[in-house]
């Protein structure tokens, strides 16, 4: 057992240094991470809005069921999961900054944990898993951490801070058209 934990310890001790290498090295730009998609496939005040018992922590990306899926950002696939009761299909990518970047509700997914991931990667399709089953097909995309940072709001249910991604989103938008 205390074999397995310092391999465990190890590996997350090298997945940090590459990340803290990354982050050092790579802007931290973020792109829409459904093909195709921009600004007028999610609703701008989403992001922190109630939703239920609890506000909604990211954003829904609208798109065609089977549309590819990019991450946002490169980084390192952390977990995957299959038929979970909320996120459905859901995807899990820790980037630079420890940002994780959490994609859910996939009609499928085609990445594995361990996998290094650019934007370029496809990571899975939307879809409408989950607690979306019945709505239209959509991408939750949302921005955890532990370490508040940027514009968000900390969520003490689940001790993090979530990142607003409209902000990052469309600061990457205004970015882009700048240099046009």
């Amino acid at each position: 057992m205390k074999k397995k934990f310092k391999k465990r310890l190890s590996i997350f001790f090298g997945v940090l240094a590459v990340l803290i290498a990354v982050d050092m090295l790579l802007p931290a730009d973020i792109q829409n991470p459904v093909e195709g998609c921009g600004k007028e496939s999610y609703h701008p005040k989403s992001f922190w809005h109630p939703w239920g018992d609890h506000m909604h922590r990211g954003v829904d990306i609208f798109a065609k069921k089977g549309t590819p899926i990019h991450p946002a950002i490169g980084g390192i696939v952390i977990a995957t999961m299959h038929n979970h009761k909320i996120g459905g299909n859901l995807v899990v990518i820790i980037s630079s900054k420890l940002r994780c970047h959490y994609y859910a509700h996939m009609s499928e997914i085609n990445t594995h944990v361990g996998a290094i991931v650019t934007k370029k990667s496809v990571i899975g399709k939307v879809g409408d898993t989950g607690n979306a089953a019945g709505k239209p097909p959509h991408l939750h995309y949302s921005i955890p951490t532990i370490i508040p940072q940027g514009e968000g709001h900390w969520d003490p249910k689940k001790h993090l801070f979530f990142i607003n991604p409209i902000k990052e989103l469309e600061k990457n938008i205004n970015q882009t058209s700048k240099k046009k």
